[in-house]
């Protein structure tokens, strides 16, 4: 059963890796677009995350559920991080 779980944790790091690289990229863009994902900058930030529309899908969701991203009542979306309170 160790062998099993440890093989599991292998194969899963690259992955989990990758998602908070993943993060981090959106991160960065949205700081970058002024802490506001909207409707008139929405593509510029996915381009500027480097992802493409799968893994920005993706990313959004583990943000959004992990508290990162709110939606505002006018309809956008706002990033809480340490530069953008």
């Amino acid at each position: 059963m160790r062998i099993c779980l440890s093989l599991i944790a292998l194969i899963a790091a690259p992955a989990f890796a990758q998602t908070a690289d993943e993060v981090a990229a959106m991160t960065a863009a949205i700081e970058e677009a002024g802490c506001f994902v909207t409707a008139d900058n929405g593509d510029e930030v996915q381009q500027a995350s480097g992802l493409d529309a799968d893994q920005t899908v993706a990313v959004i969701t583990k943000m959004y559920g992990d508290g990162m991203v709110a939606l505002t009542e006018d309809g956008n979306m706002k990033l809480t991080s340490e530069a953008c309170p």
